[in-house]
């Protein structure tokens, strides 16, 4: 990398010490996927409004990102609201509900009563009376982690984080910036510290539009995408995959509670191999959430418009295809994955859910394996003497050959699932239980226990070949089981400091018949921002 090259991300980072200005709204921007703040918005859609106070919206959170103007209340945007309005300070408001109102506050000052004064605002932030605006936000970001017999080492992502966006009329340039260590960046970029992982990257910059009213719009770029209730991971798209380059259309149809949105992505470029997917969110009762998913991974040297539409199922996609082309079915060939999940709130402050994958739909015949997946959960929120105390369970199990693909197909990026992040023939039970005795502080607990197969994505069922019981796991079972103790200390919305420490067993490690292997490891995750 050139001198030049290491010196722009610091001198960019510099320029955020300029100034400070008052807050404006930006209501194109995003929540990123996997943000500390989802937690709260998902402990704000299990209360259900109980305390007797909504003033913030929450659309379609089973189908993130979510943009900030769909979050914050319509039609507040000035502070003198406040003065007026008891809502916005009433000592009722959740907990949950003032921490996501102290981060909104940045951009709608009105919320700046019901976050308690607690909101850290950018380092640079301006807007004119002609829709053009621009901030910029400067942070250190990450986790280190010490284990038994290992060496200490910080997290893939840690480092300097520098966000900036610009927007003109409806439209939004966001980047993201990180200035750390990355696992493996020697592989892809030249090191800014010599046999280090330290580089420039990023993993979330796009450009978005939205129409008025926030309604539809659009998304090019970088990122993450979370699709389904789920709390750790999702089966479809999760938080958890790798980062990919996409182009997201979305669009709400707020009378009927409905939401939909269509993706297309690049996943290997040089190889041509494209994902596409779809999905509808449909609210038809406060409390009460369905997705119905599809998605298809194919191969083609760009987009196809068919499944660019996203107004086509993509189990028909392949069959117009071919109808064009008859003698080009082996390359036209798709492989499809449908979802469907659900969402009740059984009660405020208890809520159930759940989620079903079908993978590989065209395949046909008494030979081929079912390829299924499916995830229950039951979370809750209440109070102990005034205090918060959250609880979230969940059961995922995926069979064997799922996300594979014999010909090529597989819904994997960097080499890892766009999915549940143990992969095909797994199955893992994650408990977790949080206790805040005070808004500024917050324990936690997290057990689990995950066993594996010996087939990764790598291992696809091939047709002709003897048909083994997909839930059965195959080989030596790797069983991990681990507890977790946090503390965290959250007094504003721009700093978070969280201690962590655990302890690991796993049996028949590498899936080795008697091996095993136990450790101990502890951490602490920093996120300063401005």
């Amino acid at each position: 990398m050139s001198w030049l090259g290491r010196c722009v991300p610091i001198t960019l980072a510099c320029l955020g010490f300029v100034a400070v200005a008052p807050a404006f709204a930006t209501p194109n921007d995003e929540l990123a996927v996997g943000d500390p703040l989802e937690s709260e918005l998902r402990w704000l859609e299990v209360e259900g409004g109980a305390r007797g106070v909504r003033t913030l919206r929450l659309p379609h959170l089973g189908t993130r990102p979510v943009t900030l103007g769909e979050l914050a209340p319509r039609g507040r945007t000035s502070d003198s609201i406040a003065a007026t309005d008891a809502r916005y300070s009433a000592p009722s408001a959740s907990l949950a509900e003032r921490r996501v109102a102290r981060w909104l506050a940045r951009d709608y000052p009105v919320l700046a009563a019901l976050g308690g004064r607690r909101t850290t605002h950018r380092f640079v932030q301006a807007a004119s009376t002609d829709d053009e605006y621009f901030d910029a936000s400067l942070g250190v970001e990450g986790s280190g982690l010490v284990a038994r017999n290992r060496a200490p080492r910080l997290t893939s992502g840690s480092g300097a984080h520098l966000r900036f966006s610009a927007g003109l009329d409806g439209w939004l340039m966001h980047s993201h910036l990180v200035v750390g260590r990355f696992d493996g960046a020697r592989r892809f970029a030249d090191p800014i510290i010599k046999g280090s992982d330290a580089t420039t990257l990023t993993e979330e910059s796009a450009l978005l539009y939205s129409g008025r009213g926030g309604r539809w719009g659009i998304r090019f770029g970088r990122g993450r995408v979370h699709w389904g209730p789920g709390d750790e991971a999702s089966l479809l798209l999760s938080k958890t995959s790798a980062p990919f380059t996409a182009l997201i259309m979305r669009g709400s149809f707020k009378h009927w509670g409905l939401h939909a949105v269509a993706l297309s992505a690049t996943l290997d470029a040089s190889a041509g191999e494209q994902l596409a997917a779809h999905r509808l969110e449909w609210e038809p009762h406060p409390g009460v959430r369905f997705g119905l998913s599809e998605a298809a991974r194919y191969q083609s040297e760009s987009w196809q418009p068919i499944y660019l539409s996203g107004a086509v199922p993509y189990v028909l996609a392949q069959r117009l295809l071919v109808q064009d082309e008859p003698d080009s079915s082996q390359s036209l060939r798709n492989n499809v994955l449908f979802g469907l999940d659900a969402a009740w709130r059984v009660a405020p402050g208890t809520r159930v859910y759940g989620e079903l994958l079908l993978d590989d739909v065209n395949a046909s015949g008494a030979g081929n394996p079912d390829k299924i997946g499916w995830q229950l959960g039951w979370e809750g929120v209440g109070e102990v003497r005034g205090q918060r105390v959250t609880w979230n369970t969940e059961f995922t199990r995926v069979s064997r050959f799922v996300y594979t693909s014999f010909f090529g197909r597989s819904f994997e990026a960097q080499q890892a699932p766009l999915g549940f992040p143990s992969g095909p023939e797994s199955r893992r039970l994650r408990a977790r239980v949080g206790w805040d005795p005070h808004p500024d502080w917050q324990l936690g607990v997290i057990a689990s226990r995950t066993d594996a197969g010996e087939s990764d994505l790598q291992v696809a069922f091939v047709p002709g070949s003897r048909r083994p019981s997909p839930w059965e796991f195959a080989g030596v079972v790797e069983r991990t089981r681990s507890i977790e103790a946090m503390l965290r200390y959250w007094p504003a919305s721009g700093f978070d400091l969280q201690l962590f420490a655990g302890i690991e067993r796993i049996d028949g490690a590498e899936h080795v018949e008697g091996a095993r292997a136990n450790q101990g490891f502890a951490g602490l995750t920093v996120r300063l921002l401005r």
